[in-house]
């Protein structure tokens, strides 16, 4: 399912028919240009590849990203994002194509997910970040809060991927179900309105995709104020 990169302006309000304020959240859609097609033939997989806000600078990117972004003849970007898709949706579009918001989110009413990186809580401990419990707190142990051991020495002699441990706590969370309230063009930017508020600092950045489980409503459910499916 193809989606948006877009940007977190801040949060505003509108106001609906009826006079009732509406909390929304300021999206600006950035360029959203087709840098790659992936094919299952050449890939194993079916997807496309879209940038998102373009660097400033040559600089600001690496050589490999500068070469890969050239072999396409794309702008340079600065944010890439890869969305799976079907072979007949990989057919309907071509490199270098810009997508369409209203095509990729449908008409205003629809429902939406946006997943963005939280503030989140920093570098965490164990118990903050897993919820698990501390070590025993008597008979001379120094070691409260402290992970203990993270596996055998011998066999396997390495750290089990996955295993909970002290990290950057909250890294990406979808807040789901989201109304697209419109879409409109102010000062030459796209900007989409989704009632309710997304996770994130001002400015960060966000992905909007239709909602996979709500994908087929339409805006009768923001006419109605509650779900309403397609004939």
């Amino acid at each position: 399912m193809l989606g948006l990169l877009a940007k977190k302006v801040g949060m505003t309000q509108v106001f609906d028919a009826e006079g009732n304020g509406v909390p929304v959240t300021v999206l600006e859609i950035l360029e959203n240009a087709i840098t790659e097609k992936r094919n299952q033939k050449e890939h194993g997989y079916n997807a496309i590849q879209i940038g998102g806000e373009a660097a400033a600078k040559e600089s600001k990117l690496t050589k490999p990203e500068i070469g890969h972004l050239k072999k396409s003849n794309s702008p340079l970007f600065r944010t890439l994002k890869e969305f799976r898709v079907s072979a007949e949706l990989l057919e309907k579009y071509e490199v270098g194509q810009a997508l369409d918001a209203g095509e990729i989110l449908g008409e205003e009413g629809s429902l939406v997910d946006v997943t963005s990186r939280p503030i989140g809580r920093g570098t965490s401990g164990r118990i903050q970040r897993w919820n698990q419990h501390r070590r025993t707190m008597t008979h001379g142990t120094k070691h409260h809060r402290q992970i203990g051991s993270a596996g055998a020495g011998t066999t396997p002699g390495r750290v089990l991927k996955g295993l909970h441990m002290p990290g950057r706590d909250n890294n990406l969370r979808t807040t789901s179900h989201l109304m697209l309230v419109k879409l409109m063009e102010i000062e030459g930017k796209k900007v989409a309105l989704v009632k309710g508020s997304v996770s994130g600092y001002k400015g960060c950045m966000v992905v909007v995709q239709v909602s996979k489980k709500l994908g087929t409503w339409n805006k009768l459910a923001f006419d109605l104020g509650k779900a309403v499916k397609r004939d």
